[in-house]
């Protein structure tokens, strides 16, 4: 998102400590002086400057005005037109919504922004709607300046003329003094008090007191030359700081002339544009750079910055950053840098850097191109080292502990010992006993011995000269060495360049490679982690560590391509890599589980990247002296590794499809039902070059929560989100306790649709119960129709057929033709004056049409015999009661059809046949069907008689009632005698009829 350029050297003595400024910077020191570096916040930073432009994330090159709203947006005019940035990414508002080439910039004591433009008047931004003021005749719409006065009100400065808003209008203020030359207002200011003070484009000033104009200051009045800008002075009440169109800035009263001023020169700048005090220091702007002076009227000029031209603003935001603008190269921000630009203090140029080692008070650099030496006041030194190695590749810089420096040059000198108390330098070389010329690296061993890493092995160096050496002939069999540690135990550790490595025990060489857990052969460093107990191994493609003697990879952290590993006060190791320096806990490391890390690249301020296989340097004080492909860097890692106390989390709007819509922290919003997805804008506002972890969740719909970083962190979208509440909360996470340390949340009513109330569902339900219903019942209904036609289908079969089989049974007894269907026809009006159902009589009548079916069994002979039977014959016609039982018992369909067979001749007293059944014993269907057939049989013809009188009938009847039949049929059958049922052609089928 944004470049960062080379830190500002800051020169000068006592500077009163910023509260909260961040205007870290190179200054220019007195000639007699060298650049030295100031710490103004006493937070151990350094400071950096970051350009914004066309190239690098601003969508323009120019800006003309800066401001910074409630929630810390930076809000910036240009003439591209209105930006917002929110740490990360700059938003450009499309010019068709009316704001275009923007000029100034003010936000209101209501945190209302509002804009003016060059050419279109002034609008105000609320939220994410844009108020537009029409232009009055007697003004310009284009806009200089706006300020705001003690009562609220706005104050417009134009090109021609002044005025204010009020109920929404623009009215004019009315004075002869701002009106021809003198009507361009080119700036208005407040004192924050009842005035505020105005500049003519002429070079005059003026104040305006409750809208209207109260002084006027003509610049040749007072003998100044033309003003420039003016700006109350906040310490000192009525005063003024003035700025003119050459190099002076002039301190005091405005209505005193020119001779009581206090005049301080700002050469070599010129035109001031602009002067802010800022924690005890004022800023000036101006057209060629920027710089403070303090209350003692010292000036300090800026140099080195990335911005030195037409510089007409500066604010300083809510963490105390230095915001600067440039009408032709953009933004430019100063902020805290932990890491520091010591090749820049140096004034060394870009060289790549192999080793960095620290001998009292001098610095001893190894490059590609020489030995470079500085004091730590950055000044250079020259000595018999650098002499003679002002050109060889160093590899390595070490020092002992004899205060000797000891350099590891590619080149045919070799080892050099360097003596500073002697100023004295010795080569070793393979003339010496060294086992190559080309030389890795050297590490001081317990004894005071020195091991060097070599080419074609290793060496060792006792009371300065070479004392033994491992080689092939050792059973090294790669002997290119690229680290060397020792071991608590004395042992040796060797990295080889794709040998892995190899242990010295004494004289005994052995070998650890792939089959013993490397991920690879090639060992960038090793380690001694005492503390652990274990060795760190840094491979070409891994992490890993070694304890008794067993490697174990470490699996889960991020990155692969690593260098060197140092360990702070905290427990923590800081990895250098080519992506940049992790830095992770020593126990994550060796669990191996989840790994939280904080990364420190160029966009967090680190000044370069660390070569490969290079050799930093540590001091006592926790500064970690960076060799880089570029130069120099230097970070203080017992320094705290996290700040984000600073960080303002917010979530100011929401997007809801197209529309915005405005939040506030802890707040409610509510969002239409139609509304298909849902941006929120969380934001965790910081302009420095932190990078802190934040985590974000939706309750109601994410599972977990979101964990990112900073520079990660753009909006959290969601579609198609059901109606409900919802909480969406975003907390800063302290990256290694895992504890939110900041949380904000709002809450986020979207409406029910119309087919998410529960109302609309219980309608739907009912609906569609209905129509369940209805369906069935249709559907019932129509099965049911259709199964009572196929029952009434299959009873007029079953009737018929039982009419077939009954006139089948009578046809075979001629004598008794019709007899089972008059006894059917009797046994139905008995049942129906007994109280049966319709249903009931029809299959009773059926019952009794077959009541003699066991007949077709008996034997013609005795069937049709015209005389009485004789006590064989009649047992014989006996059984066909038992035989008709059985002939229908199987019929399943009319289960009780067999009982007026098997049953119609069992007597109520039970003396009758085939079961001797007595009583209720007898089915109630046989004892209907036997007063039936008897009174057919006395009411009919036989064979061995004629048919018996009406009379006669009945009386037998009622004789045997209670003996031969139930006295309940009888007493039916007697009353309809008595009513006549017998004495005409009687209608059986119709019984209503009669």
């Amino acid at each position: 998102m944004f470049t960062v350029k080379r830190r500002f050297y800051l020169a000068l003595s006592a500077i009163a400590v910023f509260f909260t400024a961040i205007a870290f910077s190179l200054f220019s020191p007195p000639k007699a002086a060298k650049a030295i570096e100031s710490d103004y916040t006493g937070k151990g930073a350094g400071f950096s400057s970051v350009l914004y432009n066309g190239s690098n994330g601003l969508p323009t090159s120019e800006a003309n005005s800066i401001v910074q709203s409630e929630e810390g947006f930076i809000w910036i005019g240009g003439y591209s037109g209105l930006i917002r940035y929110d740490g990360n990414e700059f938003y450009r508002y499309d010019s068709s919504k009316g704001v275009a080439s923007v000029v100034c910039l003010f936000v209101d004591s209501k945190q209302r922004l509002w804009i003016g433009t060059n050419d279109s008047g002034v609008a105000m931004l609320e939220g994410d709607d844009f108020t537009f003021y029409k232009r009055v005749d007697e003004m310009s719409s284009s806009i200089r300046s706006i300020a705001e006065d003690k009562d609220g009100n706005i104050i417009i400065a134009t090109t021609i003329g002044l005025g204010y808003i009020e109920n929404d209008e623009l009215k004019v203020i009315d004075d002869p003094r701002i009106r021809g030359e003198n009507g361009y207002v080119c700036e208005l200011v407040s004192d924050g008090k009842a005035l505020i003070y105005g500049i003519t484009n002429s070079g005059d000033f003026f104040t305006v007191e409750n809208k209207k104009i109260k002084d006027y200051y003509a610049y040749q009045t007072n003998g100044f030359d033309p003003v420039n800008t003016v700006y109350p002075d906040p310490v000192n009440e009525g005063m003024v700081y003035i700025g003119d169109r050459n190099s002076s800035v002039f301190h005091g009263y405005p209505s005193d002339d020119k001779s009581k001023f206090t005049e301080i020169s700002v050469a070599p700048q010129t035109t001031v544009n602009c002067i802010r005090r800022i924690n005890g220091q004022t800023w000036i702007c101006a057209d060629n750079g920027i710089g403070f002076f303090d209350d003692e009227g010292t000036y300090v000029e800026i140099l080195d910055s990335p911005m030195n031209n037409s510089i007409d603003k500066m604010i300083t935001d809510y963490e105390g950053n230095l915001w600067f603008t440039s009408s032709r190269q953009g933004v430019m921000k100063i902020v805290p840098n932990r890491f520091t630009d010591v090749s820049a203090l140096f004034g060394m140029e870009n060289l790549v850097v192999n080793g960095v080692c620290k001998s009292g008070d001098t610095f001893y650099v190894a490059t590609d191109k020489g030995l470079r030496a500085y004091k730590t006041d950055y000044s250079p030194v020259s000595n018999a080292a650098t002499s003679l190695l002002s050109s060889a590749r160093i590899r390595c810089a070490k020092r002992d502990r004899r205060g000797v420096l000891w350099f590891c040059s590619y080149s045919d000198l070799g080892l050099v010992r360097y003596d500073p108390e002697t100023d004295k330098a010795r080569s070793y070389t393979k003339s010496d006993g060294l086992a190559s010329n080309r030389v890795r690296m050297i590490t001081e061993l317990k004894n005071g011995d020195m091991a060097v890493a070599t080419n074609e092995g290793c060496n060792i160096i006792s009371n300065d000269e070479v004392s033994a050496t491992y080689d092939d002939k050792s059973g090294i069999s790669n002997l290119e060495i690229l680290c060397i540690e020792e071991g608590d135990d004395g042992k040796l550790l060797l990295g080889s360049d794709g040998g892995g490595i190899y242990v010295i025990d004494g004289n005994v060489v052995s070998r650890k490679g792939l089959s013993d857990g490397l991920k690879s052969e090639v060992i960038m460093r090793i380690k001694n982690d005492s503390e652990n107990g274990i060795f760190w191994i840094i491979t070409s493609n891994s992490i890993a560590y070694m304890k008794d003697g067993a490697i174990k990879t470490v699996n889960n952290f991020p990155y692969s391509n690593n260098f060197d590993m140092y360990f702070d006060d905290d427990g923590k190791a800081w990895i250098l890599s080519s992506n940049g320096i992790y830095v992770v806990k020593r126990q994550d490391l060796i669990n191996d589980g989840d790994m939280p890390y904080v990364l420190y690249d160029t966009k967090c301020g680190l000044t370069g990247i660390t070569t490969a296989n290079s050799y930093s340097f540590l001091d006592g004080d926790g500064t970690l002296y960076i060799a880089m492909s570029t130069g120099v860097g230097s970070v203080n890692i017992n320094a705290p590794t996290e700040t984000g106390a600073d960080v303002k989390l917010a979530v100011p709007f929401i997007m809801a499809d197209d529309k915005y819509v405005k939040t506030e922290n802890g707040g409610s919003v509510r969002i239409p039902s139609n509304c298909k997805r849902i941006n929120i804008y969380a934001n965790a506002l910081t302009n420095s070059l932190n990078n802190p972890r934040l985590s974000y969740m939706l309750e109601g719909f994410d599972e977990k929560p979101v964990i990112l970083n900073k520079q990660d962190m753009s909006y959290a979208s969601y579609t198609n989100l059901r109606g409900g509440e919802y909480k969406f909360t975003v907390s800063l996470i302290n990256t290694f306790t895992g504890q939110a340390e900041k949380t904000v949340s709002i809450t986020i009513i979207k409406e029910k649709s119309l087919v998410e109330q529960v109302w609309f569902w219980i309608i739907v339900g009912a609906i569609v119960l209905a129509a369940i219903i209805t369906a069935v019942v249709f559907i019932f209904r129509r099965k049911t129709v259709k199964l009572l036609k196929k029952q009434e289908e299959n009873k007029k079969l079953i009737n018929e057929m039982t009419k077939v089989f009954a006139n089948c049974i009578d046809m075979k007894d001629s004598y008794t033709n019709g007899h089972s269907t008059r006894v059917a026809k009797y046994t139905a009006m008995f049942a129906e004056r007994l109280g049966k159902s319709k249903s009931e009589v029809e299959e009773i009548y059926n019952i009794a049409l077959l009541h003699d079916i066991g007949k077709i069994s008996i034997p013609d002979n005795i069937l049709n015999k015209p005389g009485r039977l004789t006590d064989d014959e009649f047992a014989v016609m006996k059984s066909h009661s038992q035989r008709g039982y059985e002939i229908l018992k199987d019929i399943t369909i009319a289960p009780g059809i067999a009982l007026g067979a098997g049953y119609h001749h069992e007597k109520f007293d039970g003396t009758g046949y085939p079961k001797g059944l007595k009583g209720d014993d007898i089915p109630e269907v046989a004892q209907i069907i036997a007063v039936a057939d008897a009174f057919d049989a006395m009411y009919s013809t036989r064979p061995y008689r004629k048919q018996l009188p009406l009379e006669q009938v009945a009386a037998e009847i009622k004789r045997c009632s209670g003996t031969q039949f139930n006295p309940k049929v009888v007493e039916v059958f007697l009353q309809l005698v008595s009513e006549g049922a017998f004495d005409k052609k009687y209608d059986y089928d119709h019984p209503e009829n009669n």
